[in-house]
């Protein structure tokens, strides 16, 4: 894709008025508006260079096609409903707006919930679902420019949507759902990050980990860890394993009980491996790790990021795996009723 000095907005507006004066202000707030006078020709621009453009902007009354009439309802109908198949088709999606000087009862029935997934604090806010001509103008420019900015992670949200959805649904902190955004993003949009510090993000898969199981505490599914999670004995007790330790005398000594596999086979060995693995990776090699040396395996594997990446790929799974488990096992003491703590103050948990 060519590369440009400002960010990209097509701009369906046929007011020769107003694409004479508003690209002028739209520059100050580094975007560049590119008219198209119809829908039809927008369509075009759109499906040639999809990637050019970062947004776009349509007055509802405009044209479908050249010779049409000016139509808000047949107009939007048309171009949000091409614009729905391009982001299916191209794998992402350009967020849009409406900017016009119509009336509310013009435009904001034709107007669908869509825009919610960028755009949700403006209707909350304004509780409107379009900007007015000369009143929002800026305020669209500099929300524009931001989502512009951020619109790597609104387009990962739609990829990934049923495993967010599922984030959500299992009430796993923001900062989980951050970390994983961070993981995704570079996956898909590359340019932006060298390897090198990509595969120093493992930090951000480990706090992915982190939070999933912060949630399962919060539903008995693993005892509250409080702020150190055990990720190591955490994926015991998912696993149908004891959490031990080895006493002075090198016995082993269960420290927790675990009374049932909570996740299936695959689960089973996937988390023993990335639990491992993953804090390891975390830190520099150090003399008191003996088998798993971060330097030394990117070093055999050409710096390579794709451990890091099946790793983002595995959790997503997990989290799937999680929404649908929680479903049907809701009741938090009787999750609880699962494990056994044998052993409180080497357990380092809240009390129950």
């Amino acid at each position: 894709m060519k590369a440009y000095d400002l960010i990209q907005i097509l701009w369906v507006e046929d007011d020769h008025k107003v694409t004479e004066t508003y690209p002028l202000k739209a520059e100050s707030f580094d975007l560049e508006l590119v008219p198209y006078p119809c829908w039809d020709d927008a369509k075009a621009a759109l499906e040639s260079d999809y990637d050019r453009w970062s947004a776009i902007i349509l007055d509802a009354k405009c044209k479908h096609h050249r010779e049409s009439k000016d139509s808000a309802v047949v107009f939007l109908r048309e171009a949000l409903k091409d614009i729905s198949v391009l982001s299916e088709k191209n794998g992402h999606i350009i967020p849009w707006y409406v900017l016009t000087g119509g009336d509310e009862s013009e435009v904001s029935d034709s107007i669908n919930d869509e825009r919610m997934q960028w755009d949700k604090d403006w209707t909350d806010s304004e509780n409107k679902k379009y900007y007015s001509k000369n009143v929002d103008n800026e305020k669209l420019f500099r929300r524009i420019r931001y989502h512009a900015y951020k619109s790597p992670r609104i387009q990962i949200q739609e990829m990934y949507r049923h495993v967010f959805e599922a984030v959500a649904e299992c009430g796993i902190d923001d900062n989980g759902y951050n970390a994983l955004e961070d993981l995704l993003v570079p996956i898909h949009f590359p340019k932006d990050i060298k390897d090198r510090d990509y595969n120093d993000k493992f930090e951000k898969a480990r706090t992915v980990l982190e939070y999933i199981f912060r949630s399962m505490s919060l539903h008995g599914i693993l005892p509250d860890w409080g702020k150190q999670v055990n990720l190591q004995w955490s994926s015991c007790l998912l696993s149908g394993l004891s959490a031990t330790r080895r006493d002075e005398k090198g016995n082993e000594q269960v420290i927790i009980e675990c009374k049932k596999q909570i996740v299936p086979p695959v689960f089973r060995l996937l988390l023993k491996e990335i639990t491992k693995i993953i804090p390891a990776f975390c830190h520099s090699d150090n003399k008191e790790e003996k088998e798993i040396k971060k330097e030394e395996y990117l070093r055999d594997v050409d710096g390579s990021t794709f451990l890091l990446k099946s790793f983002a790929f595995q959790i997503c799974d997990f989290i799937l795996w999680y929404r649908n488990y929680l479903k049907e096992n809701s009741d938090t003491k009787l999750n609880a009723g699962n494990w056994d703590v044998k052993d409180f103050k080497a357990a380092k948990i809240r009390s129950l």
